[in-house]
């Protein structure tokens, strides 16, 4: 091995408790999504720890992992970077001032068993707490040659990069007073115009930057922001580990630092993220970046299932424009979804929920009511949440039954089978309404606005085998024909409907609504 190959620990495999494997890049990028409490965070703290053979906290997420090490640690640029020999001849961290020798060093790389922080040399876990003080000013004093600001006043080109990012979100430039004698402060502004500045003026040049307010001053957006691009950015870390990155950030500089981890992320740099935010989800994907891997996280009991996206399903679902422009991917981070045709119908039956908990005095689930825009794209959304095992419920209007097609592609993306009991219950329903409608009778047009209770012979009989077999996979029919039917004495479109019933119905106790209620703590109550 060459002594002066680039010195570096990346991860090829993880393993998790559920057995799942995940093959890793040396610039992949991972994104853990999940419901609260369902082991993004803990994951991330898991893979720092695999690293630290000192630490003896429990790992509890990862099962197995296959570092991989390259170059030597005794490598001179290395040793330099984050060493200082002292008059001993002994190697003294930079970091925190541990005491090596150059062959205890040689061998706790050889084999693999990193102690005394050296694996902080390799991995950073960017916590929300070191987010709101990264960015500050830097004492000269400091050991500052490794610290991000410190690489900034070296290197004009790099935080000019790092200052077009920063105008990116927030409109202002990021500047490096490099003027200041005790400390290296960033500030935030409008920039003086460089060139407008020879060497000899450049004092009046940094008079103007120190009059700029200064970043450690500004609020906890800005600095967590500047402390995410410092620390990535400028980062020599083979692995980085941020756990909220949208902490504090509104949702459009949220969305652009996830486009700008994407789309700039180092080749030998691997990034692993947790996060409970769309709109930084949607930054990721905007970039197509094709070493994106989101996997969201389903906790049952001790176990931490993972249902991995990899990038060519990310791709295939990101191109269909009403996953893209909605906010369907905010069922990464909730317990359950349930997709509606419309928003009104989402609308109505998120209301309906929060009456049903509030009058019980207890918390509503965690649920997210969603839309397709239509019964003809149901499919196209059931299917993108059940690709990452989303649980997910459908409430389609009765009038599904007459739209074979819709319903046939909804049976198969519910795993069911168009055949046996459900077919032959199906043609029963489909043979006499066929009848009805010969002899001049428009029945799916009638039955539309009453629900099964339009049904007659043995058509009920036969819609509630059908019924049944469609509420065991998660696909709940309205019964009363659609979601207006819940109170006929409001006769009104469907969003004025919706209006007239949150404004002027009691939704906790109004008799009208009393099957709405049944239903949808039926829809709740599924698992």
């Amino acid at each position: 091995m060459k002594t002066d190959e680039i010195t570096k620990i990346y991860f090829k495999r993880l393993k998790f408790n559920d057995d799942t494997e995940l093959i890793l890049e040396k610039n992949s990028i991972v994104v853990f999504t999940g419901a609260n409490n369902s082991g993004k965070s803990q994951v991330l703290r898991d893979i720092e720890a695999c690293l630290d053979k000192s630490n003896y906290s429990e790992i509890l997420v990862l099962k197995e992992n296959e570092p991989v090490y390259c170059g030597t640690i005794v490598n001179k640029d290395f040793l330099k970077k984050h060493f200082r020999l002292n008059e001993y001849g002994m190697y003294m961290s930079i970091e925190d001032g541990c005491s090596f020798d150059i062959n205890s060093l040689e061998m706790e790389w050889k084999n693999r068993t990193l102690y005394n922080n050296i694996h902080k040399m390799f991995v950073h876990r960017l916590s929300t707490e070191e987010r709101l003080t990264s960015s500050n000013a830097l004492y000269r004093t400091d050991n500052v040659e490794g610290a991000p600001i410190y690489k900034l006043s070296k290197s004009e080109k790099l935080a000019q990069k790092i200052s077009d990012y920063f105008h990116q979100a927030f409109g202002v430039d990021l500047v490096v007073n490099r003027n200041d004698m005790t400390t290296i402060p960033l500030h935030v502004g409008q920039a003086p115009d460089k060139t407008a500045y020879t060497i000899d003026k450049q004092d009046d040049y940094y008079g103007l930057v120190e009059k700029l307010p200064r970043l450690d001053k500004q609020g906890d957006g800005m600095r967590s922001f500047a402390s995410i691009l410092l620390n990535t950015f400028t980062s020599d870390y083979s692995i980085t580990l941020i756990d909220e990155p949208e902490a504090f950030l509104h949702p459009p500089q949220a969305r652009i630092l996830g486009k700008m981890l994407a789309k700039n992320n180092l080749d030998n740099s691997q990034l692993f993220i947790s996060t409970h935010s769309e709109d930084f989800l949607q930054g990721l994907l905007d970039a197509e970046n094709a070493n994106v891997t989101v996997i969201r996280i389903n906790r049952e009991n001790n176990v931490n299932r993972m249902s991995a996206l990899q990038n060519d399903k990310i791709k295939e679902l990101w191109g269909n424009p009403i996953l893209r422009y909605s906010n369907i991917l905010s069922g990464l981070f909730h317990e359950k979804v349930v997709v509606c045709e419309s928003d009104y119908d989402c609308l109505f039956y998120q209301a309906i929920m929060n009456a049903i908990y509030e009058q019980k005095n207890e918390i509503a689930p965690d649920i997210l009511f969603t839309h397709c825009g239509g019964k003809n794209r149901m499919k196209d959304v059931v299917s993108a949440l059940k690709a990452v095992d989303v649980p997910v419920i459908a409430i389609c209007d009765f009038d599904i039954l007459n739209s074979s097609q819709n319903l046939k592609n909804l049976t198969s993306v519910f795993k069911l089978e168009w055949n046996g009991e459900l077919a032959k219950n199906m043609k029963i329903i489909y043979d006499s309404m066929n009848a009805k409608n010969s002899a001049g009778v428009d029945a799916w047009q009638q039955i539309k606005k009453i629900g099964k209770a339009g049904f007659g012979g043995n058509e009920p009989a036969a819609y509630e085998r059908v019924d049944k077999i469609y509420k065991s996979a998660g696909l709940f029919i309205v019964p009363v024909g659609e979601m207006e039917c819940f109170d006929k004495t409001i006769n009104k479109e469907k969003k004025d409907w919706v209006y007239s019933v949150l404004e002027g119905r009691d939704l906790k106790t109004d008799s009208k609504l009393e099957d709405a209620r049944k239903f949808l703590q039926e829809v709740v109550d599924f698992k």
